[in-house]
């Protein structure tokens, strides 16, 4: 059907939605990629959009071949493909994954499409920090590997920043983050049943702005102590908002016999155990 490289070129494009991050995961030049790619589409029979990074067409025989060249990617012919939440980024990078596993763009918004992804076989793992929302399919694993308390956060110019004994009025003062229900169905309800989620409508991640989802300096946002460490411009705000979350591993029923599953989540182990000593309120479950 197709090579390995041809569908490498479709599968990290579809995924990383840039062709530039494609060709350098597949040590090759963008033109030899952007081959690679139309060939593929050629054979299966598909359209390609490239604003929006959807496929167009039958995919039956594509994902076919995808279940083939996952085998082969397990068997050691290529990185194995693992994506996070924005939560976790910082730590999945430092120190990097171990020998065989590469890290995705941690950028997506909702589960729908990642979801997609790992059913797929286009990509092999998912981090997800959204407890509440936790696919439920016989096709998938969800292997919960720590938990800790929801916190409020804000910039740390934020008038609450630093104020201790908030209430109520003090939080209605100010806009705070909605998740959309269509993205976080599960963690939405939860947010707003706690009075949270108001005005504010979420965006993209972008990696440069001072919180995740929100450029707004004013905006109390749902964070962690994984997001407060990996952006020092965020502080939690005194307030204990009932909730649990944490990040649990997810992966497809059928590969999990393979050794570098369990390499996986020994790696994570070791993470886990490190970040306990940073985090007291972490609660180890591996």
């Amino acid at each position: 059907m197709v090579t390995l490289e041809q569908l490498e070129a479709l599968d990290l494009t579809f995924w990383l939605r840039s062709g530039t991050l494609a060709s350098k995961i597949s040590f090759c030049d963008e033109s030899s990629l952007s081959r690679r790619l139309a060939h593929a589409l050629k054979v299966f029979e598909l359209q390609f959009d490239r604003s929006s990074y959807e496929l167009a067409g039958d995919q039956t025989l594509l994902n076919l071949q995808r279940a083939v060249h996952q085998h082969a990617r397990f068997k050691g012919s290529r990185a194995l493909r693992l994506d996070a939440t924005h939560f976790v980024r910082q730590i999945l990078q430092d120190p990097p994954l171990p020998e065989g596993w590469i890290l995705g763009p941690c950028d997506h918004l909702g589960f729908d499409r990642i979801v997609s992804l790992l059913k797929s076989r286009v990509i092999d793992a998912w981090i997800t920090s959204d407890l509440f929302d936790l696919p439920e399919d016989e096709e998938l694993e969800v292997l919960h590997l720590w938990h800790w308390p929801a916190l409020l956060s804000v910039h740390r110019c934020h008038p609450l920043a630093g104020q201790r004994h908030l209430t109520e009025k003090h939080l209605a003062s100010f806009p705070s983050l909605i998740l959309p229900y269509h993205l976080y169905p599960g963690l939405a309800a939860a947010l707003q049943a706690k009075g949270f989620g108001r005005k504010t409508q979420m965006r993209r991640y972008d990696k440069g702005s001072w919180s995740s989802p929100s450029q707004d300096a004013m905006t109390i946002v749902y964070a962690s102590c994984l997001s407060l460490e990996a952006d020092n411009d965020l502080v939690a705000l005194d307030w204990d908002l009932g909730l649990t979350g944490g990040e649990a591993l997810v992966y497809r029923h059928d590969v999990r016999g393979y050794p570098w599953i369990p390499r996986l989540i020994d790696d994570l182990m070791h993470r886990q155990d490190e970040m306990v000593k940073r985090h007291p309120t972490l609660v180890p479950l591996l």
